[in-house]
C-alpha cells in the first residue's frame, strides 16, 4: 500500500489546527460570525437554484454558474480559516466576475443562450470582464462603477502575480511566511469581503429564482431577510421596520398561492 508523504501529513495537520484557531477567533467575535452566516445564506440561494433551476439549457447554465459560486464560496472558507489569504481571494475573484456574468443575464435573458454557444472571439468581445462590467455600469447609467476598480483590486492581491499581492503572504509586521498562517486582521478582511460578495452573489442569483416553489421562497426569505439586517451593519444602509413588515407580507403571500 502507498503512503501519503509525511510533510504531506504535517502540511494538513497544521492547517486543521489552524483552522481550529481560526474558528474559535470567529466565534469570540460577532462581526466574523455574521459574515460567515451571510455566506451559508447565499450558498442556501446557489444550492436551491441547483435543484430547481433545471428545465432548460438556460436554466442549466445558470445552475451550473450556480455551482461554481458555491463551490468557490466553500473552497474560500477553507482557505481563509486554514490560512491561505492569496488564494481564499484568488477564489473570490471568480466569485465577482461571475456574479457581474449574472447580473448582465438577468438585464437581457438573450444573452445566456449566447453566452453559451459563442465562439470565442465573440465571448471576447461581449462577455470578458471588462465588457459585461461595461454593459452593467451603461444599464445603471453611469460612466464607470466601482465594479472595476474591486476586480482590479483582487486582480492585483490575488489574480495575478504583483509586488502589492506580497502583503497576503506575510502575517502582521513579519516577513513572507511559506504555507499557512493564522493573522486576524488577514481573517477579518478576508471574511469581510466573503460577506459583502455573499450579499451580491446571492441578490443576483435570487432573481432566478421560481418563487412559486415552496423550497426556493423560503431559501429567498431568509436571504433577503439576513441580507437586509446585514446591510444595516457593514454596508452603510438601513431597512426600516417597514420595509421589513414589507418584505415578510410578500413572501407570506407567495408561500400562501
Amino acid at each position: 500500500m502507498f503512503d501519503i508523504p509525511r510533510n504531506m501529513k504535517l502540511l494538513h495537520q497544521g492547517e486543521e489546527e489552524l483552522h481550529e484557531r481560526s474558528v474559535a477567533l470567529i466565534a469570540s467575535h460577532r462581526d466574523l460570525s455574521d459574515h460567515l452566516a451571510l455566506v451559508e445564506r447565499a450558498m442556501d440561494v446557489l444550492d436551491v437554484l441547483r435543484q430547481h433551476h433545471q428545465a432548460n439549457d438556460d436554466e442549466r447554465t445558470v445552475s451550473h454558474l450556480a455551482i461554481r459560486c458555491f463551490n468557490h464560496f466553500a473552497g474560500s472558507w477553507k482557505l481563509t480559516a486554514s490560512g491561505y489569504y492569496q488564494a481564499a481571494a484568488l477564489l473570490l475573484r471568480d466569485v465577482v466576475e461571475t456574479t457581474y456574468l449574472i447580473n448582465a443575464f438577468h438585464i437581457d435573458p438573450t444573452h445566456i443562450a449566447m453566452w453559451r454557444t459563442a465562439d470565442r472571439k465573440t465571448k471576447k468581445a461581449l462577455f470578458a470582464p471588462a465588457a459585461v462590467r461595461k454593459r452593467l455600469d451603461a444599464d445603471m447609467g453611469v460612466a464607470r462603477s466601482r465594479r472595476e476598480q474591486i476586480y482590479a483590486t483582487f486582480s492585483s492581491l490575488a489574480g495575478h502575480p504583483s509586488v502589492e499581492g506580497f502583503a497576503m503572504l506575510r502575517p502582521m509586521g513579519m516577513d513572507a511566511h511559506n504555507g499557512p498562517f493564522l493573522d486576524p486582521t488577514a481573517l477579518r478582511a478576508l471574511l469581510k469581503e466573503l460577506g459583502k460578495l455573499a450579499a451580491q452573489t446571492g441578490h443576483a442569483f435570487c432573481a432566478f429564482l421560481d418563487l412559486s416553489k415552496p423550497a426556493a421562497a423560503q431559501v429567498a426569505h431568509r436571504f433577503i431577510a439576513l441580507a437586509m439586517d446585514y446591510s444595516g451593519l457593514y454596508l452603510g444602509h438601513s431597512y426600516t421596520d417597514e420595509e421589513r413588515s414589507e418584505v415578510d407580507r410578500l413572501y407570506s403571500e407567495i408561500t400562501e398561492t
